[in-house]
């Protein structure tokens, strides 16, 4: 049971050693930009279904493009403002 213990503890500390360089070597910036861009776009819905159960229509009382989640998601994509920092390449 211990050696178990011993062994899992390893792999995680060796995965987390990987994670962390290709993190610092910027090998995982197009995942953390993707990841950036879906949690916005997940936002984006979010906040098109609470307007929609206020009662709102998209197209007549808000344009999707308006939502703040998919304003902060167009700017992971081109790198622009604070959010846009997700992009780093």
């Amino acid at each position: 049971m211990v050696n178990t213990y011993l062994i899992v503890s390893a792999i995680i500390a060796i995965i987390a050693v990987a994670l962390g360089a290709a993190y610092t070597t910027g090998a995982l910036d197009p995942v953390v930009e993707k990841i950036g861009v879906m949690f916005f776009k997940a936002k984006a819905k979010a906040e098109e279904k609470a307007m929609e159960a206020k009662g709102k229509q998209e197209g007549e009382d808000f344009l999707a493009s308006q939502l703040k989640g998919n304003q902060q998601a167009n700017d992971v994509k081109e790198g622009l403002g604070s959010i846009g920092g997700l992009k780093k390449f």
